[in-house]
Parts: C-alpha cells; sequence; structure tokens
C-alpha cells in the first residue's frame, strides 16, 4: 500500500502550502526590500510548475486519493480527494499560473512597492483557494474554499488603479458571486435532505460521497441541477449573469485578469461538472437538462463573440470572447448528457471529452491573449484599439507570441483550439443516433451556432491582431511602443508552447482527458493496439484516422516555401520599389485604414437584435449635426437597471419603518412574536 506521503494529494497540498507561504512572507518582505519582487515571483512560479507537474502525475497514474482531517468544528471534518478530474484542473491551474506569475515578474518592475505587495498576496490567495476547490471532497470545505476564492477574485480586481469603475466592477462581482453561493448552498441542502425515523440530518451526510447518495424525485433532480448551474453559472458568466465579466476583466490589472479568465472560470466549469455527474448523479439527470444546457451554452457563444466584435478596448473584447468560449464548454457538456441519457455512451464520451480539452487550451491561450493586450496598453498608453496599429513593427516578438494566441482562438488547424472545437463537431455530427426530432433538432441547432461562432470568433479576433498589431500608428503612443520585457517574453511564451504541444499532440491529450470522463460516463474511447499512433486524432476509434495536426503543418510549411523562396529569391536579385494603390489617397495614413468600428458595422447590421443601439442621425436643424451610435449589452436596460430601481424603490419604501421612537419598535417585536406563534401553533 503506497503511504500518503508520496501521493500526488499530498504533493498537491504541500506545493499549494508553500505556495501560500511564498507569497504571503514575500508580501511582508516586499515592504522592506522592494527589489525582491522578480525573485519571489520566479519562486512562486517554479511552484506552480510542481503544482502542474503534481496534476499530470495524478492524471497519468489515475489515482484517486482521499484524506480526512479534523475541521475547526466538532464532528465536521476536511474531506480531501485528488481524483482524475482534480488532478486535471490542478493541471489546468499550475500550467496557466505559471505563465502569468512568469510575466507577473516582468509586469510588476515599474508598480510601486505597496501595489506589488497587494497584488501579489491577493494572486497567493487566489491561487490558494482555488486550488483548494479543486481538492475539497465535502460541501463545507468546498463553500469555505469557494468563498474565499470569490473574495480573493474581487480584491485582485481592485488592484488596479483606485478609480470608481474599478470599485464598481469589483463590488458587482463580488455581488453575484455571493448571490451563486447562495444557490449552490441551497442545492447542496437539498441534497443532504434524508428521510430517517429522526428527521435529523447528520453532518457527516455532507461528505460528496454521502451526497452522491441521496435519492431525489424527478422534479427535485432538475430543481438541485437548476440550482448547480445558476450558482456556477454567476461565476462561469452564464447569461444572464455575465454582466460583470466585461467590466471585472479590463478593471484588473493585466495578470489578474488572465488569471480571472483562464482559471476562474474554470473553477466554475469544474464545480458543475462535479456536481452534475457525481453529486446529482448522472442517473438522475434528465436528458431535457441536456438540451437545455446545450442550448444555453449555444446562445450564450454567439452572444459572447457578436458583442466581441463590437467592442474596440482589447480586454473587453476578450471578456466576451470568453462568454463565447464557456458557451462552447457548456454546449459540449449539455450535449454529453443528452447522448448519455438516451443510450448512445460513445459521442457523449466524446462530446465531455471536448468539452474538458476546451477548457484546458482555453485556459492557456485566453491567458495568452490577455497578457498580450496588456503589453500592447503598457507600450502605447492607449486602452482603445483606434489609438494603436503597426505595434508588430515594435513588438515584433510578442506579436509573434500573440498571433499565435489569435489562431488559436481563432479555431485555425493544426492549433489546439482547432483540436477541441473539431472534435465537438465531431460529436456532434453523431446526431443521426438519436430517436427523437427535438433531439436531433437541437444538436443540428448546437452544431450550426458553434460553426457559426468560430467563424465569428476568427472575425473578431482579426480585428484584434489587424487593428492593433498592422497597419501604420493611429497615435503618439502607438509610434513610441517599445517591446515588452525579457521576463514577460518569458510567460508569455511558456502559454503559447503548452497551445502549441495542445493543438500538435491531441491524441496524447485527448487520451489522458478520457481518463477524466470515464468515471464521470462509465465509458471509455479506447485506441486499439494496432491503432495508428499518437500523431493521429481519432474522436470514435477504431473508426480510422480523421486528423493529424503534425501533417497538417507539414503540408502548411510545404505550401509556403514558395512564398519564402520567391521573398529571398528577390532580396537576392534587383527590386523595384513603388508606391502602393491607396484607394485614391494619395498619402497613407492611420485614417485610411479600418477601424474597430467600420469593421463591426457589419455585425450590427446583420445581427441587431442581440444588441441595445441608440443612434442619431443628424438633421439640417440641429446646430451641431454630428452622427451618434452607442450600443451596449441589452440585459442592462431589459433587466439590470429595472431590479436596481426596484431595489432602491423596495429600500426606500423600508426606511419609512424606521421612526426613531423604542414604542414603535416595540410593537414590532410584539407583532412579530405573536405572528411566529401563531405559525407554529397551527403548524
Amino acid at each position: 500500500m503506497t503511504s500518503l506521503s508520496a501521493t500526488p494529494l499530498f504533493f498537491s497540498l504541500s506545493t499549494l502550502l508553500a505556495l501560500l507561504v511564498t507569497g504571503l512572507a514575500g508580501a511582508w518582505l516586499l515592504t522592506r526590500r522592494p527589489t525582491f519582487a522578480t525573485p519571489i515571483f520566479l519562486l512562486l512560479s517554479l511552484e506552480t510548475l510542481a503544482l502542474t507537474f503534481s496534476g499530470l502525475r495524478g492524471l497519468l497514474a489515475g489515482s484517486d486519493i482521499r484524506l480526512v482531517l479534523p475541521g475547526g468544528i466538532p464532528d465536521l471534518f476536511i474531506h480531501l480527494r485528488q481524483d482524475p478530474l482534480a488532478s486535471f484542473f490542478l493541471l489546468l491551474l499550475g500550467g496557466a499560473s505559471t505563465g502569468v506569475l512568469l510575466f507577473s515578474a516582468g509586469y510588476t518592475k515599474d508598480m510601486a512597492t505597496k501595489r506589488v505587495a497587494e497584488l501579489l498576496s491577493r494572486t497567493t490567495l487566489f491561487l490558494f483557494f482555488t486550488g483548494g476547490v479543486f481538492l475539497a471532497d465535502d460541501a463545507y470545505s468546498f463553500m469555505v474554499f469557494w468563498e474565499v476564492m470569490a473574495v480573493a477574485s474581487f480584491f485582485l480586481i481592485l488592484s488596479g488603479d483606485k478609480t470608481p469603475e474599478v470599485r464598481r466592477a469589483g463590488y458587482l462581482t463580488l455581488l453575484l458571486a455571493h448571490g451563486g453561493s447562495l444557490l449552490i448552498l441551497a442545492s447542496f441542502a437539498l441534497l443532504s435532505i434524508r428521510e430517517t425515523p429522526s428527521s435529523i440530518v447528520s453532518l457527516s451526510s455532507f461528505s460528496f460521497e454521502a451526497l452522491s447518495q441521496s435519492h431525489l424525485s424527478p422534479k427535485g433532480a432538475l430543481l438541485a441541477s437548476l440550482l448547480f448551474l445558476l450558482g456556477f453559472g454567476a461565476k462561469a458568466g452564464l447569461l444572464p449573469l455575465h454582466v460583470w465579466l466585461p467590466l471585472a476583466h479590463p478593471a484588473a490589472p493585466t495578470p489578474a485578469s488572465a488569471l480571472l479568465s483562464g482559471v476562474m472560470l474554470k473553477a466554475a466549469i469544474y464545480g458543475l461538472i462535479r456536481a452534475l455527474f457525481e453529486l446529482v448523479g448522472l442517473h438522475q439527470l434528465a436528458s431535457s437538462f441536456g438540451i437545455l444546457l446545450m442550448v444555453t451554452g449555444a446562445f450564450m457563444a454567439l452572444f459572447g463573440i457578436l458583442h466581441a466584435i463590437l467592442q474596440s478596448a482589447p480586454k473587453a473584447l476578450l471578456a466576451y470572447s470568453s462568454l463565447e468560449n464557456i458557451g462552447i464548454i457548456l454546449l459540449g457538456t449539455g450535449l454529453g448528457i443528452l447522448y448519455l441519457k438516451t443510450g448512445h455512451p460513445l459521442p457523449g464520451t466524446l462530446a465531455l471529452s471536448a468539452a474538458l480539452f476546451h477548457a484546458l487550451n482555453h485556459a492557456f491561450f485566453k491567458s495568452l491573449l490577455f497578457l498580450g493586450a496588456g503589453t500592447m496598453i503598457h507600450a502605447t498608453g492607449e486602452t482603445n484599439l483606434n489609438r494603436m496599429g503597426g505595434l508588430l513593427r515594435h513588438m515584433p516578438r510578442s506579436g509573434t507570441l500573440v498571433l499565435l494566441g489569435v489562431l488559436s482562438i481563432s479555431g485555425i488547424p493544426p492549433t489546439n483550439g482547432f483540436a477541441s472545437e473539431w472534435l465537438l463537431l465531431q460529436a456532434t455530427l453523431q446526431a443521426r443516433d438519436l430517436s427523437g426530432t427535438i433531439q436531433r433538432s437541437s444538436v443540428l441547432f448546437g452544431a450550426a451556432i458553434l460553426v457559426l461562432a468560430s467563424a465569428l470568433a476568427a472575425m473578431a479576433f482579426l480585428k484584434f491582431f489587424g487593428v492593433g498589431y498592422l497597419g501604420l500608428p493611429r497615435s503618439e503612443g502607438a509610434k513610441a511602443a517599445h517591446e515588452c520585457s525579457l521576463l514577460e517574453m518569458l510567460g508569455m511564451g511558456w502559454l503559447a508552447l503548452g497551445s502549441l504541444l495542445l493543438g500538435l499532440l491531441p491524441g496524447l491529450v485527448l487520451k489522458e482527458v478520457v481518463k477524466v470522463v470515464s468515471p464521470l460516463t462509465a465509458t471509455s474511447l479506447t485506441v486499439p493496439p494496432e491503432a495508428y499512433g499518437w500523431a493521429w486524432l481519432l474522436p470514435l476509434p477504431p473508426a480510422g484516422p480523421s486528423s493529424s495536426p503534425l501533417l497538417l503543418l507539414a503540408l502548411v510549411g510545404i505550401l509556403t516555401l514558395p512564398v519564402f523562396w520567391l521573398y529571398w529569391g528577390t532580396r537576392r536579385g534587383k527590386m523595384r520599389s513603388a508606391p502602393p494603390w491607396g484607394c485614391g489617397y494619395r498619402e497613407l495614413s492611420g485614417r485610411s485604414q479600418a477601424s474597430a468600428e467600420s469593421f463591426a458595422q457589419p455585425i450590427r447590421h446583420f445581427f441587431p437584435v442581440f444588441f441595445s443601439m441608440k443612434r442619431h442621425l443628424p438633421t439640417p436643424e440641429d446646430p451641431d449635426p454630428v452622427f451618434d451610435l452607442s450600443v451596449e449589452d441589452p440585459h442592462w436596460p431589459l433587466l439590470y437597471r429595472p431590479l436596481f430601481r426596484l431595489f432602491i424603490a423596495l429600500a426606500e419604501a423600508a426606511e419609512r419603518v424606521r421612526s426613531g421612537r423604542i414604542s414603535v419598535y416595540l410593537i414590532y417585536s410584539f407583532t412579530t412574536l405573536i405572528i411566529l406563534l401563531s405559525v407554529l401553533r397551527w403548524h
């Protein structure tokens, strides 16, 4: 029997504790020795790298280790567990945060010491408690880790500039996070109800193993599933609970934005998958819930990428793009539930594997893109794409890394974004095996939205890279842009390398992801020994090879050889230069290029129902005949502002109860006591 000290769980706990101690002690040390910031961040990146290998080790071994520790409350123990699902998300956490911490070592060089100490301590608290979320194995421990993670994310946002907009984004994030926590807690309570002679719920029943034994009615299982979906969805950006996302990401410092999108959104995905497949149980889920989750994810993907195209701020564009990617993950999860509940385990396992594969991919390429957006803002001093342009000439190395992230998130083969989205598309093509018309139609609807969202994502990031990095500079800041530091480039390079390997070796990745999914679905995508090897990606073996990213890369290289041959051939010979055709303009300038708004104009015309737009067309009688157009998220005028006004009206009405007279307060107390006694007597 393996001793506890040799298990991945012990190593993961030790690494998380070392990470916490290093971060808090380092923040204290920085107040006395500010020059220690870079070594501390480098040490933290080594510890998160160790966490990455701990998750990888647990995943490769398929270990499922449990540990029970005494808690602070009598008879309430802390249950910890590292199974393949926890190992997978620890790998995600460590891999993404290693690049972010490396980047932070260079990013914080010009920051004030106090702000560096704040960012350092809050980042390590966030990473520690996020790791605790993945390892928790009972409702009590999970909620403690979850709530502290939410509070740490709130303070991470406030690590940015001390402006009213930043505080507003932080408080809105905290409000929705706590609202979601209440829904998760209610679902835990629903699962913990037991029909016992004494009608008493034991504290030990809050372990995940005990909660998974609950027998719910169909309506109770649906209610618990919906509560989990809304509770975790508040943290994942589920519509219409997403409004904090485009506010928080631009407000937070660049490393915090990368962690919020790359890591925290995946913590919500982890919680949802753990709750649906283990606590509620696949046997108690309904196929209709799978359809609901799939359609919700499809609509969320389309809504997110449409709003991403309209954004002119790089971080806001990336924040809305996160909605699209979370929607794709939910689409795959719902599709997996639908297939599994209708007796099609192989495509169901493939759909869920594709969803988890995309979650891992998104952690890498979205963190890379947020770091790239931070370098754009820092190099130019601008936060609007229309004030950038031509950055690739001044930032060729970091721009190349950002280009790799752009290709990945756009789903261009052979990148990792293509691999996971292609696998999910292969799963949707198995809809012919479904018997119901509604089921087949919903899957085909999801497939159509997946293809449309992927095409629109390519358009959005063509705008992101084309307007920001190509063309001519549009401001003095863009003209004076400079390359980022070596450490910042190393952090981006780590994430770019991860994205590249995940895209070029998807067969090996899928093999390990199936180890995570198989215990949840009781099905495995077994590859026969005579299969075509690690270079091929087989969606549903043993049907045969379906894709080889390495072969695609070789074909792309062969096709581009003539271009390089012509380029180098002309450089060696005589070259004749001539002014390019400028569409009638004698001199090219930033004004003759497409702006971020003009790039998105067709989308506003084709999909007006997704936006809340206000146009002002000038007339000859206007004193200031200027065309004005404002576009915003429709959830603000249709839902949130009316709710805020209602809340303020109720608060003002309740304020009238406060008279300041003790006799009136005694009457209130006496009346309340009489009502409660009457209800108790009636019961």
